[in-house]
């Protein structure tokens, strides 16, 4: 076969190779907890996969504005938290045990949160805007903790598929180039017309808004949020998350929500320094391989077809 026709081959198996993958892995999670029964640990394996998921959606939220917008969050988790807050309160109070409006509930006041922080945080740049975000989260954490009178589960899988593909979605848009074109040159955005200032605060309601989908989905899940939710070691693990599989990749985040959780909630069983292990994982990464795992991947991938 002419080489004209083997690399006319090649390019139509990448094409259908990638929507076949995702096609498959969709079927696998859906279907998880039916082919898994017949595990002895089947219960523990989907509580895990159910947490990896769920760090998941919080990760992919916090690489919109880390990977995309080029905007490092450290009070992430107060959306999420306030996101988990909501869902149960209205779920409580309405006396309504439905996801859908559990999941309405997070989204509007995860993102009337981020539109209230983000009006004051996206002024600021670098290390003043990633104080700024701490700053706020451990504000929303006191009032999660104090207000006790106030802060005193459908197909979780099926909801993180879809928001992987709102996320696929929001990276090959316009807009999701626009947010590239702010972390590489913000100045020249603003010479092109951008309003960089409100394109950066829709990135930060956009991306409060996912993260409120996932503090929805642990509290439906496990039926109980805590102040920890929108604490500042929530916010770490999520980031840890973000950097160990790749910033500004798709799959960087979800990869990276694997292997965090895998070491904090799986490898104790076998030995005693787990922590002492994500620490050190977590330094190699941003001394050596700052692209994260799939960048290695895809490095790996180019030089054997080279």
């Amino acid at each position: 076969m002419p080489k004209s026709e083997q690399g006319a081959v090649r390019r139509a198996l990448s094409r259908f190779a990638l929507p076949a993958a995702a096609l498959a892995v969709a079927a696998l999670l859906v279907t998880f907890p039916i082919w898994s029964t017949p595990w002895e640990s089947s219960r523990y394996a989907t509580g895990i996969l159910r947490d990896m998921l769920i760090l998941a959606i919080l990760a992919l939220s916090l690489d919109l504005l880390v990977g995309s917008a080029g905007m490092p969050s450290l009070g992430h988790a107060a959306y999420f938290g306030a996101g988990a807050y909501a869902a149960a309160i209205a779920g409580q109070r309405l006396g309504n045990d439905d996801l859908l409006l559990g999941l309405g509930a997070a989204i509007l006041v995860s993102a009337l949160l981020a539109l209230v922080i983000g009006t004051v945080a996206v002024r600021a740049a670098g290390i003043f805007f990633l104080m700024l975000t701490l700053a706020f989260a451990q504000m929303v954490f006191a009032i999660a903790f104090q207000a006790a009178d106030i802060t005193g589960g459908s197909n979780g899988l099926v909801v993180f598929l879809l928001v992987l593909l709102l996320a696929w979605r929001l990276r090959s848009s316009a807009y999701g180039r626009a947010l590239v074109g702010l972390r590489e040159n913000e100045r020249r955005m603003r010479a092109l017309g951008y309003d960089t200032t409100r394109l950066k605060l829709s990135a930060f309601v956009v991306a409060g808004a996912i993260a409120g989908v996932g503090g929805a989905l642990q509290a439906y899940s496990i039926r109980f949020v805590s102040p920890n939710d929108v604490g500042v070691a929530r916010s770490v693990e999520a980031f840890v998350s973000v950097l160990i599989g790749g910033v500004s990749t798709l799959l960087g985040p979800v990869v990276g929500a694997v292997v965090v959780l895998f070491i904090e909630r799986v490898m104790p069983s076998y030995i005693a320094f787990s922590e002492t292990v994500l620490g050190l994982v977590f330094i190699v990464f941003v001394l050596a391989a700052r692209r994260g795992i799939v960048g290695l991947v895809r490095e790996s991938y180019a030089r054997v077809r080279a």
